[in-house]
């Protein structure tokens, strides 16, 4: 803080760098002290942090295994993947099928007859267009009667049911083209005209009243597929259902004889589940390792060693790991009859040949290991939630670290106060002792000369 008076004017002392090196002297230690307080509480909030992104990846994980649905995956394998193709759910059976593709689904397609050309008048009239039970109507006049016009409004036409129009230009004159955008037998487009010119009689399609202006160059109509010889129709290429737990997807007809859809259960995709989950849990142990280390070379400790809060955490959660199912009537009942072995590490280790054992043995009743009401999944699910929770012990834990940062930071506040009123009242002293001490000094000036004045005094010899 500078001062308004000039220091040193008397005594010729640096008064100001004597106030600094003593406020620094008083606030230093303090400063340090406080600095180091917040250090170490940053590094804990940090570590807090690393173990919550860690326990919460594992959470996640559980959070999928506690559905039996996840452990029941099936995968169906065509024979001819240009044929069809397949997916399935959990509700699939593993089985074989017979597939034969008698024909795909399709739409409408309606050709016009010939016109000079795509500016041609076609007539005017309303025109009503529709496609299954959806319709349209159409006003064309005098100014949009062309060929063109009257694509142009059914495709820009915001209450169109699905119906798509083009011009194909041939030497024979100008066809318009109007195409279904819905497959199925159910689909079909129908046209008719009323009003106006009676010139847009030219365009309706309506067989079953009479009217046949346009011709069909491709009919709607079901996908047939035949299943082990009975038939079955879909409006689309699609078929969901007619196996349990079975989506069909028709790509070609069969020429040749029928193909083949297997249906088995995923072993590799549950075994994937189990991996992911073991992935997540040893990087969790490596976190709390890294957390709680001491490195004995450089004599330093990580910010968690010795922490009660995160001993608690891995005590229960080995815990969790090493307690068995209570389900009597499941083959298995611990990790490692599946072939989840924990390491002295705290690590777990998949044996792979038994992990693939017990999928074969018993795939339905694997998963129960996990997602049972006590299973695995479902007790730890539980627990790291519970972690995490919001009035959990993580968020309580780094509330109080957040509380005590900002507990330092109002102490470095109430010390930068105190320290510059120190200064200033060090600064008022010193320069109150600086102006004395050039009183003095004058009043010694003063009196030397007054006595060097009086008769008799030897005065020093100048020559």
């Amino acid at each position: 803080m500078a001062s308004i008076i000039s220091s040193g004017i008397g005594s010729g002392l640096d008064i100001a760098g004597i106030v600094q090196q003593l406020v620094a002297a008083e606030g230093t230690p303090v400063e340090s002290r406080l600095g180091q307080k917040e250090a170490r509480a940053q590094a804990k909030l940090s570590a807090f942090g690393s173990l919550k992104s860690a326990l919460a990846d594992v959470r996640d994980q559980l959070a999928t295994m506690r559905s039996q649905d996840q452990f029941l995956k099936r995968k169906a394998v065509s024979s001819n993947e240009d044929i069809f193709s397949a997916t399935t759910t959990s509700s699939a059976l593993p089985s074989n099928y017979q597939i034969d593709v008698v024909q795909l689904a399709q739409t409408q397609r309606l050709t016009s007859g010939a016109f000079a050309g795509s500016d041609a008048a076609a007539g005017t009239g309303t025109l009503t267009v529709t496609l299954g039970t959806d319709s349209m109507l159409l006003n064309i006049d005098a100014e949009n009667n062309t060929l063109a016009d009257i694509r142009n409004a059914i495709n820009s036409a915001e209450n169109n049911p699905g119906v798509s129009a083009t011009i194909v230009n041939a030497e024979a004159g100008s066809y318009l083209i109007l195409t279904g955008n819905q497959t199925g037998a159910s689909n079909t487009i129908t046209i008719t005209q009323s009003g106006g010119d009676g010139g847009l009689a030219a365009l309706e399609y309506d067989p079953g009243n009479g009217l046949s202006a346009l011709t069909e160059s491709q009919a709607a109509q079901d996908a047939l597929i035949r299943i082990d010889g009975f038939d079955v129709t879909s409006s689309t290429n699609t078929f969901a259902g007619a196996v349990e737990g079975v989506s069909i997807l028709v790509k070609d007809v069969t020429t040749a004889g029928g193909q083949t859809l297997r249906v088995e259960n995923d072993n590799e995709a549950v075994s994937k589940i189990v991996d992911d989950f073991v992935t997540d849990y040893n990087a969790l142990v490596d976190t709390l390792n890294s957390l709680t280390q001491f490195d004995a070379d450089t004599d330093s400790a990580a910010p968690l060693l010795g922490d009660s809060t995160i001993r608690s955490i891995r005590d229960q959660i080995r815990r969790e790991m090493s307690t068995a199912l209570s389900d009597a009537g499941l083959p298995f009942s611990t990790l490692s009859d599946v072939g989840i072995e924990v390491q002295l590490d705290g690590k777990l280790e998949v044996d792979q040949t038994r992990l693939s054992t017990a999928l074969t043995d018993d795939f339905v009743r694997f998963g129960q290991l996990f997602s049972n009401d006590d299973g695995f999944a479902t007790r730890l699910y539980d627990l790291t939630d519970s972690f995490l929770d919001t009035d959990g012990i993580i968020e309580t834990r780094t509330q109080g670290l957040t509380n005590q940062i900002d507990g330092i930071g109002e102490e470095r506040e109430a010390l930068n106060e105190r320290l510059a009123s120190l200064e200033t009242r060090l600064l008022r002293q010193f320069n109150a002792l600086d102006s004395l001490l050039a009183q003095l000094s004058s009043t010694s000036n003063f009196l030397t000369q007054q006595l060097s004045s009086l008769p008799g005094v030897d005065r020093p010899n100048t020559n």
